[in-house]
C-alpha cells in the first residue's frame, strides 16, 4: 500500500486566547444513521465509526486540553464488543487525566424516532494498566444489533509535549474523522500527514484562531495482518512535533536535521552527559575486563555484567532522566537508563561503542525525511569490532551478543556520534531461523505410527523456541509436537542445551499415534513439525508489508519403515517450487525403498529474504497456496 507523507509547519506568535468546543450533535442522530444496515465500502464490517471529532486547545496554564466526541453503529452480532470502550491515558507523574465522560445508547423506535439510554456513571471504572498507562473503561447499556453508542470525554495533559498524532483510521471502518488543533501561543509545530494515495484529506489553516483543521472520510478498517511489522505504520494519521517555541526575537528552535538532532542529544544532560560517568563499584570489574584477550570477550563480559545486575522496569525510554548513577544504585531502570549504563561501561572497557536510537518493529517505521526524535522508542548499544557491528540491548535477557535482537531487524536506527549522526538499516545476513527435523519411525500392523523425533533449532529458531518453552512448557509441546488433524503427537519431550547459546536447542521425544484411514487405505502425512500447519496468507487483499523478521531455513528428513502387510498405493511426486526472484524455494523428494519397504522423505523450505513490500503480496499468497497444497499430500498406503 503506497503511503504519502507531507511535512508542513504551523505557527502562532501573537494569539493569546484559548477556544473551547461544544459538540452540539451529541445525542442527536440522523435518520440515515438510524437506518444504516451496512458499511457501503466494507460490507463485511461488524461495526462502523460514524464519527470521531476532536478539538485541542489550551487553558490559562497552557495545559493541552482535548475534547472528543465518538459515535459508533453496531451492524452485526459480532460487533457488539464495540460497546465495551477503553480509553488509555498517560498516568505517570499525573501527566494526563480524563474527565467529563458522558455517553448514551441510542436505539431506533419501530414507530419512528429513537430512544436514549444514558451511560450510568457507576459503570465507569479507572484501571491501572502499568506504571505509565491507565485506562478508563465502560460498557454501554441496552446494546443490540442496530444500536448506536454516542459518547464524549475530555483529556487534559500538563503541556503540549503530549501532542503526538491524530489517527483517522481504526480497526473498523470510519465514515468521518476530523480534528482541530489550536496552536499554543509563540509556538511552531511541524506536522506530517501519513496517508494512502487513494484516500483524500482536507487540511485547513484557521487564521482567526491560530490553528489547523484536518478531516478524512470513508476510511477502511485496518486490523492486524499476519507478519505485519507495525500496524501503526499503515494507519492514516497526522503526526506532530514541536519545532520551535518563544517570541520572534527570542525563539528556541528544535532539530530540523539529523545532524542537529545528533548535536542536541550529545549536549543533553539526560543523554550525552550520561556517557562519561564514573559508576560506583565498577572499577575493579573494568580492570579485569581490560586484560581479557579479545574485544569480543570484553564486550560479552560487560554485556552479561549489566544484564545480570540490572532489572528492567518494562518502560521504554531513550534517556536517563534521573541519571544512570541513580539507576545503578537502585539496580533497576528504563531501557534508556540500562542501555546508557551499558554504553558507559563499554567505553570504560575501551571498546568502540555508540548510542543507537531504535524504533523496534512494534513501534513503527522511521521516516528518514523527517528528523523527529519521537520516531524512536529506545536506545541500544552499537559496538564496532573488526569491521563487524554488534547491537546490544541489556534489557533482553535471552539474546546473545552475536545475534541481532529480532525486534530491530529490518528497521532504521540512528547512531549518535561526536560530530555527525549516522542513519543505518539494521539487517543480519549471516544468521537465520534454522531448523533441522529428524524422524525415524515405524508403522505397526494396526496402523500405529511410532518412533524417535529430534528437532534441532539454531540461531533465531533457538531464541524463539527457548523463550516459548520457558514461558509455558505445556503450550510449547502442544503447539510444536502435535500433528493437526491426526492423533499423532510426540510424548516425553526433553530439551537439551537450554542455557548454551553456542549450541542448537535440541528437542527430542517419542512419537505415537494412529494414522487416519478409509477402509483398507491409510494416509501417512509428510508435513511433520515444520511449523507450516496453517496458511497465514488467505486474505485476498493486503495493506501492510510482509515482515518475517529473519531469513528461514527448515529441513525435514523422515524415514518410515512399513510392515510386510502394507504397500504404497500413491506416492507424492518430487517438487522444486520457487518464485521468479528465487528467494523462496520449496523442495520435496519422497522415495520408496522396496527392498526394505521403507518410505524416505526429504523436505526443505528456504526463505532468503525477510521483508516484502505489500505490492508483492499476490506473489507471496500464490507461493504459500501452492506450498500448502503440496504439504497436504500424504503417502497413501494400502493394506494387502
Amino acid at each position: 500500500m503506497k503511503q504519502l507523507s507531507v511535512l508542513l509547519l504551523i505557527s502562532m506568535f501573537v494569539y493569546t486566547r484559548s477556544y473551547t468546543q461544544d459538540f452540539s450533535s451529541y445525542g442527536q442522530v440522523s435518520d440515515y444513521e438510524l437506518q444504516l444496515k451496512e458499511c457501503a465500502f466494507d460490507k463485511d464490517a461488524n461495526a462502523v465509526v460514524l464519527m470521531h471529532e476532536a478539538f485541542s486547545s489550551y487553558d490559562d496554564e497552557h495545559h493541552l486540553i482535548t475534547m472528543h466526541h465518538v459515535r459508533v453503529k453496531i451492524l452485526k452480532e459480532q460487533g457488539i464488543s464495540a460497546a465495551n470502550v477503553s480509553l488509555d491515558y498517560y498516568r505517570k507523574d499525573d501527566f494526563e487525566e480524563i474527565y467529563s465522560v458522558e455517553g448514551m445508547t441510542i436505539n431506533a423506535i419501530p414507530t419512528g424516532g429513537f430512544q436514549q439510554t444514558p451511560l450510568d456513571r457507576k459503570s465507569i471504572f479507572t484501571k491501572k494498566t502499568n506504571e505509565r498507562i491507565g485506562e478508563i473503561v465502560f460498557a454501554f447499556p441496552a446494546i443490540k444489533v442496530g444500536s448506536i453508542i454516542d459518547y464524549k470525554y475530555t483529556s487534559r495533559m500538563k503541556h503540549y509535549g503530549g501532542l503526538d498524532e491524530w489517527v483517522f483510521q481504526e480497526r473498523i471502518p470510519v465514515l468521518t474523522s476530523k480534528y482541530t488543533l489550536i496552536i499554543l501561543p509563540n509556538a511552531e509545530f511541524a506536522y506530517r500527514v501519513n496517508k494512502t494515495l487513494d484516500i483524500p484529506i482536507v487540511v485547513k489553516t484557521l487564521t482567526s484562531s491560530g490553528g489547523v483543521y484536518f478531516e478524512m472520510n470513508n476510511i477502511p478498517g485496518l486490523s492486524d495482518e499476519p507478519y505485519i511489522d507495525a500496524r501503526r505504520d499503515y494507519l492514516q494519521k497526522v503526526i506532530f512535533q514541536l519545532s520551535a517555541i518563544g517570541s520572534a526575537w527570542d525563539k528556541t528552535k528544535y532539530s530540523t536535521s539529523w545532524n542537529e538532532l545528533n548535536r542536541e542529544l550529545n549536549l543533553a544532560s539526560e543523554f550525552g552527559s550520561q556517557l562519561s560517568k564514573n559508576i560506583d563499584g565498577t572499577g575493579d570489574f573494568i580492570k579485569q575486563v581490560k586484560v581479557l584477550p579479545s574485544a569480543e570477550e570484553k564486550m560479552k563480559t560487560v554485556f552479561n555484567f549489566v544484564r545480570s545486575n540490572m532489572s528492567w522496569n518494562q518502560l521504554y525510554s531513550k534517556y536517563s532522566i534521573d541519571g544512570i548513577k541513580n539507576a545503578w544504585k537502585k539496580k533497576t531502570g528504563t531501557s534508556g537508563e540500562i542501555n546508557l549504563l551499558l554504553i558507559n561501561l563499554l567505553k570504560e572497557a575501551e571498546l568502540e561503542v555508540y548510542p543507537m536510537l531504535v524504533s523496534e518493529r512494534f513501534h513503527g517505521k522511521v521516516n528518514t525525511d523527517y528528523p523527529f526524535v519521537d520516531q524512536f522508542n529506545s536506545v541500544f548499544a552499537c559496538v564496532d569490532i573488526n569491521k563487524r557491528r554488534y547491537y546490544l540491548d541489556a534489557t533482553d535477557k535471552s539474546t546473545p551478543p552475536h545475534i541481532t535482537p529480532s525486534g530491530i531487524l529490518n528497521t532504521i536506527a540512528m547512531l549518535v556520534k561526536r560530530k555527525t549522526g549516522e542513519l543505518i538499516t539494521v539487517t543480519d545476513s549471516s544468521i537465520a531461523y534454522r531448523e533441522d527435523i529428524l524422524a525415524r519411525l515405524e508403522l505397526a500392523n494396526d496402523g500405529t505410527l511410532s518412533g524417535d523425533v529430534l528437532v534441532k533449532s539454531s540461531d533465531y529458531a533457538r531464541l524463539v523456541k527457548r523463550d516459548e518453552y520457558k514461558e509455558n512448557k505445556e503450550k510449547f509441546i502442544k503447539e510444536y509436537f502435535e500433528v493437526p488433524g491426526t492423533s499423532l503427537a510426540v510424548k516425553e519431550v526433553t530439551v537439551a542445551n537450554l542455557e548454551n547459546d553456542s549450541m542448537s536447542l535440541d528437542q527430542s521425544g517419542k512419537l505415537n499415534g494412529t494414522l487416519n484411514r478409509t477402509g483398507e487405505y491409510l494416509f501417512l502425512p509428510l508435513n511433520l513439525f515444520t511449523g507450516f500447519d496453517a496458511n497465514p496468507f488467505l486474505a485476498v487483499n493486503r495493506f501492510s508489508n510482509i515482515n518475517f523478521g529473519f531469513k528461514r531455513t527448515i529441513n525435514l528428513s523422515m524415514e518410515v519403515r512399513l510392515p510386510a502387510g502394507f504397500s504404497v498405493d500413491e506416492m507424492p511426486k518430487a517438487v522444486m517450487l520457487t518464485n521468479p526472484d528465487k528467494d523462496i524455494i520449496y523442495r520435496r523428494q519422497v522415495l520408496h525403498d522396496k527392498s526394505e519397504n521403507t518410505i524416505r522423505c526429504m523436505m526443505s523450505f528456504q526463505f532468503a529474504k525477510s521483508l516484502y513490500e505489500a505490492d508483492m503480496y499476490e506473489m507471496i499468497r500464490e507461493m504459500y497456496k501452492r506450498i500448502f497444497d503440496y504439504l497436504k499430500e500424504p503417502v497413501v498406503l494400502k493394506r494387502l
